[in-house]
């Protein structure tokens, strides 16, 4: 029995009715942590709240409260945004649940700790992002279910053997929750709470949300600009995915057209309307955007990552470097 299935035995019936001249036992308390690191993300924060502070909108049988924890306590800031942190204390200081946000500065040095003092007592975990991509690095041989964020998965394949991490939206295993994070920080948090929810609990929650349909763990992430169809032409969108799935051994433009159908100029011309930009460059600076979070969170040869992303070597991707970022490989890594 999971911790929220315990949890939701203390909870009252949604309809019972107390009577007036009894007293009433206080009602349960669902005690949320909310570990946070500079740089967190806004996103995952506000999402985060706004569905724990509707839940105790919506219900009166039990009561969320949430505080902030912190290796850095007091003023933790991502640009004009602040929340007080107290300090992480371990042993009998251990919350209910503990979510972990992601942000760029984010290290497991601490809050790992904390998930597996969770895990011996079977408390939920959910861990965001950058948050999961943490966790992942520091647990190679972690037998469940993980994921992260799209953006890193390519990293985490390039330094490891990570046979069990997904491309899924969420994985649930052994106590913990590891999501995408960012826009599906708020379906995350629905997930984790509905359990304690009736079903026209849930519908108002949702509602009150906007949120039209939660999305299931196990749906396939979206993965880059090409998997914004919603945004882009059909035959744009093809090319960028072809372009973000051919990173190490890239297609010649003419490859390109003859693989979706289209000529050279028409794709030059969806490009310049609607990306402002040549198929060529843009090509280039994907395969940039790879090398250059290869550089900054692996410790791979510079030779290594010219391969994987395409390159003939360090001269050439030096030489690209410059050209985009007006500094090279080498300054980037110091």
């Amino acid at each position: 029995m999971t911790f929220f299935e315990q949890f939701a035995k203390r909870v009252s019936p949604p309809n019972s009715d107390s009577s007036r001249n009894e007293p009433t036992a206080p009602h349960p308390c669902l005690n949320v942590e909310i570990f946070v690191q500079p740089q967190f993300s806004q996103l995952e924060l506000s999402s985060t709240t706004a569905v724990l502070e509707v839940l105790n909108d919506i219900q009166t049988r039990f009561k969320v409260e949430w505080s902030f924890s912190s290796d850095t306590p007091g003023l933790v800031a991502n640009g004009n945004l602040m929340v007080r942190a107290e300090p992480a204390f371990d042993g009998d200081y251990m919350k209910d649940c503990l979510i972990v946000l992601g942000g760029r500065d984010c290290s497991s040095t601490t809050w790992i700790k904390r998930v597996r003092a969770m895990q011996q007592k079977q408390h939920p975990v959910v861990l965001f992002s950058d948050a999961a991509t943490e966790y992942i690095k520091s647990n190679k041989k972690v037998s469940h279910p993980t994921t992260t964020h799209w953006r890193d998965i390519p990293i985490l394949n390039e330094i490891g053997d990570y046979s069990n991490l997904s491309t899924h939206l969420a994985e649930y295993g052994n106590g913990i929750i590891t999501s995408a994070g960012r826009g599906y920080a708020m379906e995350t948090i629905f997930h984790l709470v509905a359990e304690l929810l009736n079903p026209q609990e849930r519908a108002e929650l949702a509602s009150l949300l906007i949120v039209d349909s939660a999305r299931s763990f196990y749906r396939d992430q979206p993965k880059g600009k090409a998997q914004g169809n919603t945004f882009l032409e059909g035959p744009l969108q093809k090319a960028l995915q072809l372009m973000e799935d051919t990173i190490e051994e890239p297609l010649s433009i003419g490859e390109l057209t003859r693989a979706i159908g289209v000529s050279a100029r028409q794709l030059e011309r969806l490009f310049k309307i609607q990306l402002n930009s040549s198929p060529a460059k843009t090509y280039k600076r994907i395969r940039l955007k790879r090398a250059r979070s290869l550089i900054v969170e692996t410790r791979m040869s510079l030779l290594d990552i010219a391969i994987a992303c395409g390159f003939s070597g360090t001269s050439a991707m030096s030489k690209a470097f410059r050209d985009v970022y007006g500094t090279s490989p080498n300054s980037l890594r110091k």
